[in-house]
């Protein structure tokens, strides 16, 4: 925090440095100062997200042009995804299938979680900017200076959208290299850059309302969460629905597949509308805190409240809850649409022979499978950002006051990670009962409840070598602890991409989900789960040891 005051006042509060209009001139006044520490600080972030939206993209349509050269393998790949509503929820609905050509395949198969990747950077970068800084106090210091109300929030949007361009650009020259129509690159990359700009909003409104920077990234991923869910609604469905989420805007420019221009008019609008609402509400609002406030504590604290275990559950319950809502509500529709992978099998009998290759029982059995690998990955999340609140607490020198009372070091970073782990489990368990409930209802088979409520679990040791690879990073090198995002990233790339890359085994073996056994498509295994259980303490003893003997920040 010193370290970045200290810059923050060398760039605005210096007149031997800087220039300012008087402080009367606008309420965006130093805007364009802060814009340059929005990204001077985040360097290191924006080159890892350009390294992944712009890389994932090149490898990802390289591949598929690789696969995909003959009218033949073009028209067998329609068959097999037009009109199957498992497939359409983790795609989208085919714009340029009909008449399919290689650049619609490569729409078809990354635009949607480029997309998601997008609006979840751009929350994450706005809250980070605006909420994160007046909660941490170091807006005020900011403001010190000569600097106008909404600087801070331009200057956060207008970061968010110079890194959304940037990467935008990427895919296009990409694209462009691998031979692809120019006008539907563009195209692309204009419905990333409206999707960035439409969350960007959504995080900024958030900012104002929420009171806390959890509270708010709460909010702006259960907007991307929404948005995706009423997407794959409205794909499945007429389409009607789809016009309702910003995600459904995106694909619905219709890149390589008769472009739709005007349907730009909807996120710039909305952008336009949401960033005027977050002006009006930082103008309603005291500085420091959001329109909603926070409850008054208790006058005497729980008993609970005395153990380290307590006060972790107690700052980490509301996340928890949250992502157990939204994790559950699209487990349930994954499970609503298991009837539908049969069809798989109807529109593209060759599928049946590569699912029997496999060892893989029925092609729903195979989609159930996949449904919860992608509830793990996205469960994950949780995982990883549970381990690392330990370092936002030690950052925001809350750890100071419980480490100055009869609790030990190992004592407070065991309750955060006992958090993360049990929690871990409790949203795989609420998956597989989700899912297993919805499967059963469409599949008219109880049995489902007990297969997917297994499937779900199994995923759990897998996932607690990332919070053991995280604590590990916590431990022993606390600057790097934000690299354990890197470890959830390769793993979507190998579990959800690994095919379609061509990717060599050894390196997909580098993913703990490689070793879990496929429930309920393949048979269950338990020396892969012991092995990656015992992997997971390992690091969880590592990272202790290591925190032992390194200062607190």
């Amino acid at each position: 925090m010193t370290g970045v005051a200290v810059e923050a006042t060398a760039a605005l509060g210096s007149s031997r440095t800087a220039k300012f209009d008087p402080p009367t001139s606008s309420s965006f006044t130093g805007t364009r100062r802060l814009l340059w520490l929005v990204l001077r600080r985040d360097r290191f972030r924006i080159a890892m997200w350009m390294l992944g939206l712009v890389g994932l993209m090149a490898v990802s349509a390289s591949s598929v042009t690789a696969l995909y050269k003959t009218p033949e393998q073009l028209a067998g790949y329609a068959r097999t995804v037009r009109g199957n509503s498992a497939l359409i929820i983790q795609a989208g609905p085919g714009y340029g299938l009909d008449q399919p050509t290689v650049a619609a395949v490569v729409m078809n198969e990354t635009a949607l979680w480029m997309f998601v990747a997008v609006a979840v950077m751009n929350v994450f970068m706005v809250v980070r900017h605006t909420r994160t800084e007046e909660e941490s106090g170091r807006a005020e210091l900011v403001r010190a200076a000569p600097v106008g109300r909404h600087a801070a929030l331009a200057s956060a949007m207008v970061g968010a959208l110079i890194v959304t361009a940037v990467a935008a650009l990427g895919n296009v020259i990409a694209l462009e290299v691998l031979g692809l129509p120019v006008g539907g690159s563009a195209a692309f990359g204009a419905s990333m850059i409206g999707i960035g700009a439409v969350f960007g909003g959504v995080a900024a409104v958030a900012a104002q309302v929420a009171s806390g920077t959890r509270a708010a990234l709460a909010a702006g991923g259960a907007a991307v969460g929404v948005a995706f869910i009423l997407r794959a609604i409205g794909d499945v469905g007429n389409g009607v629905l789809s016009w309702a989420s910003p995600i459904g805007w995106a694909q619905g420019i219709r890149a390589y597949a008769d472009e739709r221009w005007w349907v730009l008019l909807l996120p710039v609008a909305t952008t336009l509308g949401l960033v005027v609402a977050a002006r009006a509400l930082q103008d309603h609002r005291d500085f420091g805190s959001g329109l909603v406030a926070q409850r008054a504590g208790r006058a005497e604290a729980r008993a609970s409240l005395s153990t380290a275990l307590g006060l972790a559950v107690r700052l980490q319950r509301g996340a928890l809850v949250g992502w157990a809502v939204g994790l559950g509500l699209l487990s349930f529709f994954y499970g609503l649409v298991a009837d539908q992978a049969e069809k798989i099998i109807d529109e593209n009998p060759d599928m049946a022979d590569f699912f029997a290759q496999l060892g893989m029982a029925s092609v729903t059995d195979a989609f159930l499978s996949t449904a919860m690998l992608i509830m793990a990955l996205f469960a994950s999340g949780f995982t990883v950002s549970s381990v690392l609140r330990l370092r936002s607490e030690e950052l925001a020198g809350r750890a100071d006051p419980v480490l100055a009372t009869p609790v030990s070091r190992r004592q407070w970073a065991a309750g955060h990670l006992g958090i993360a782990l049990v929690g871990t489990a409790v949203l795989m368990l609420v998956c597989g009962l989700a899912m297993g409930a919805a499967a059963a209802l469409v599949l008219g088979d109880a049995g489902r409840l007990g297969e997917l409520s297994a499937a779900g679990l199994v995923m759990v040791p897998a996932m607690w070598v990332l919070a053991g690879a995280t604590f590990l990073l916590f431990g022993w090198r606390p600057r790097w602890s934000l690299a354990a995002w890197a470890f959830v990233a390769w793993a979507f790339v190998a579990e959800m991409l690994g095919t379609v890359l061509d990717l060599p085994q050894w390196l997909l073996d580098l993913s703990p989900f490689q070793h879990v056994p496929a429930l309920p498509a393949a048979p269950m295994a338990w020396l892969p789960l012991i092995l990656l259980t015992v992997i997971a303490a390992i690091a969880v003893a590592a990272g202790l040891s290591a925190f032992d003997h390194r200062d607190v920040t």
